[in-house]
């Protein structure tokens, strides 16, 4: 089932955005905001499937807005189209330079703008499946590595921004060999998707992130969530897969049982909320996934069907001693 579209109005006229909410009434989720500053917070929170954006607006202009959305790696996907009584050659060459893909003149004829909007909310749907596919685990339908890699990355900007904590949980599971070669590698597979499953049951957030990491590996990203917090869920996920009753002969524990791995950041507390230059995404993708695999050995040598936690400590790579 598809996700409902979520547009965004911006508009410092009221009417207009009356008007075009009724226009638009069913196509999706309507937001609106009457100043770009307040359009640029919006789409922080929450981000649309398609903006329609007044280019003259007081205070930031409506192509300041569209720039802004354009320059973030995270936003440039999402389709931009002006809402205009502007429609002069260099305006819409103007506005299709920062990155917009249509020009609606003002005032709005329902059917065009209806029509168009449709066109390319069913373009960004379809791009959102190809890249769903393209981030997508074929055996058991998690995320895969790749949008793991973007999630952390995406995590960090929020936490800078808002000075918070994120946390993330590595496993494996335990004697994972031994079972493909008593069991086959056909009984492997159904193992691994039944962990899968389980693990998706474990999270309750939508922003939370389930992800396998690579053969028997998977990770939990969990935002908005301190050291406390993962040490609960480390502990959470230990019980629930022990709780499967899987049987593994090959293993001590005669079930399946995984190991986990608790690492986390918290933006001011073990990794600076503000740093000249920015600590990189990728940096802290590599930094935090080694805490993670450090916590995940000791797990193992602890004996297995236990989770452990170590905190990451300053300075990270490529970052000065503070």
């Amino acid at each position: 089932m598809e996700p409902t579209p979520s547009l965004l109005i911006v508009d410092d006229d009221i009417s207009a955005i009356r008007v075009l909410s009724k226009v638009l009434q069913g196509l999706g989720q309507i937001r609106f905001a009457t100043g770009g500053e307040q359009a640029l917070r919006m789409i922080q929170e929450q981000r649309p499937d398609l903006i329609l954006l007044d280019a003259e607006m007081p205070g930031m202009s409506g192509f300041e807005v569209c720039r802004t959305v354009k320059s973030d790696p995270l936003l440039q996907d999402v389709p931009v189209i002006f809402i205009t009584s502007h429609t002069q050659t260099r305006v819409e060459e103007q506005g299709l330079a920062l990155g917009a893909v249509d020009f609606i003149g003002k005032p709005v004829q329902p059917a065009i703008v209806t029509a168009r909007v449709k066109t390319h909310l069913r373009l960004k749907m379809a791009m959102d499946r190809l890249n769903r596919l393209a981030q997508t685990d074929g055996l058991t339908g998690l995320a895969n590595r790749r949008l793991l890699d973007e999630a952390i990355g995406r995590e960090w900007s929020r936490a800078r921004r808002n000075q918070g904590a994120f946390s993330l949980l590595l496993l494996d599971i335990d004697y994972f060999k031994r079972y493909n070669d008593r069991y086959g590698h056909l009984q492997g597979d159904e193992c691994l998707i039944a962990v899968a499953h389980a693990l998706k049951g474990c999270v309750h957030r939508s922003t939370d992130l389930v992800a396998r990491y690579g053969g028997e590996e998977f990770v939990i990203l969990l935002p908005d969530t301190g050291a406390e917090g993962a040490r609960q869920m480390a502990q959470e996920v230990v019980e629930t897969v022990q709780g499967l009753e899987r049987v593994h002969e090959a293993s001590e524990y005669g079930r399946v049982t995984v190991s986990v791995g608790a690492a986390s950041l918290e933006a001011g507390v073990n990794c600076p909320a503000r740093s000249t230059p920015p600590v990189p995404p990728e940096t802290i993708v590599v930094a935090l996934l080694a805490q993670a695999d450090r916590a995940l050995y000791q797990a193992k040598d602890g004996g297995r069907n236990t989770s452990r936690f170590v905190a990451l400590t300053p300075p990270l790579p490529g970052e000065a001693a503070m």
